[in-house]
């Protein structure tokens, strides 16, 4: 189904009415999107597309055939990915990728990284929209002005004020002799955005097909953990691969899963120390009583 059943134009193809409602007012519009929430490890990647000439009827056939990446084989994706980023569609579209690295993850949590990502990725457009569309409940903080919430009010956010105090103090704030940066206009949350509107759909292909390459290259580096299959999720292979080699570089550490490993890590470490203690005072102690049976003879 293309555009993920979202109500299209009126020739049944192209923008929503998400998208619609703000092109009549006179502005443009982005839609952003992340992949990499969930695994245990690798970066989380972001990114933002804009449709440059909603009447392009091109760019609207092919926006017809974009729907949310997870209900959409390797293969489409691969294909939807290159016909997006395809040079023919240059000042037709925008687009942007963007990352935040598994430091950066455990430096503050996935959420965060997360929604700095989606910013970098729309700071990253060739062409700034007015309009930002981001999938899910919350909106990148870098995104918006002063005293706006971050956040929808939902039941599943009751501890927003907290995150958002949090995230306050996690994201840079620009120096107050630096100028105020670039914001768009409005930034507007869509729950289930990626299997709703044209735009968003598009940052999500971008986003996952990103991020799995970059997964496969990275199992190019790490063979022992299979992120070639698993892109970093914690499937049974993975966490096996992990009880038997320990994790690497790419590991986010902050993740349930991986504290774990590293606390059996530090157990067995900590189990060999004493065992080879108990081991080298018990050769010591054979040692000195063969040295005082010499003594004694």
């Amino acid at each position: 189904m293309g555009l993920g059943g979202s109500s299209a134009d009126e020739s049944g193809k192209g923008l929503d009415a998400w998208e619609r409602r703000w092109w009549r007012k006179g502005t443009s519009v982005a839609g952003v999107d992340e992949a990499g929430r969930g695994p245990l490890a690798g970066p989380v990647v972001a990114a933002a597309f804009s449709v440059l000439a909603p009447e392009d009827e091109e760019v609207l056939d092919l926006l017809s055939r974009v729907n949310d990446s997870k209900q959409l084989t390797e293969q489409q994706r691969e294909s939807l990915f290159e016909e997006l980023t395809d040079a023919k569609f240059q000042g037709r579209t925008a687009w942007s990728i963007a990352e935040c690295s598994v430091k950066e993850i455990d430096a503050g949590n996935i959420l965060q990284a997360s929604l700095q990502a989606m910013s970098r990725a729309v700071h990253g457009l060739t062409v700034r929209p007015g309009t930002v569309l981001v999938d899910g409940c919350n909106r990148p903080p870098e995104l918006l002005g002063p005293g706006e919430k971050w956040t929808r009010e939902s039941q599943r956010d009751l501890e927003s004020r907290k995150n958002q105090t949090k995230l306050a103090k996690w994201f840079k704030k620009p120096k107050v002799e630096e100028a105020e940066p670039w914001r768009p206009k409005e930034v507007e949350a869509v729950i289930e955005g990626d299997g709703r509107v044209p735009s968003i759909s598009a940052a999500s292909v971008l986003a996952k097909v990103s991020r799995d390459r970059q997964m496969d290259r990275l199992d190019a580096l790490h063979p022992l953990y299979g992120f070639k299959a698993h892109k970093g999720y914690g499937t049974e292979a993975h966490l096996k691969a992990i009880r038997q080699h320990g994790i690497c570089s790419e590991h986010r550490t902050t993740f349930g899963p991986i504290r774990e490993a590293i606390e059996r890590e530090k157990v067995k470490l900590s189990d060999e120390a004493v065992s080879n203690n108990k081991r080298s005072l018990k050769e010591d102690a054979l040692q000195g009583s063969r040295k005082s049976r010499k003594a004694t003879a």
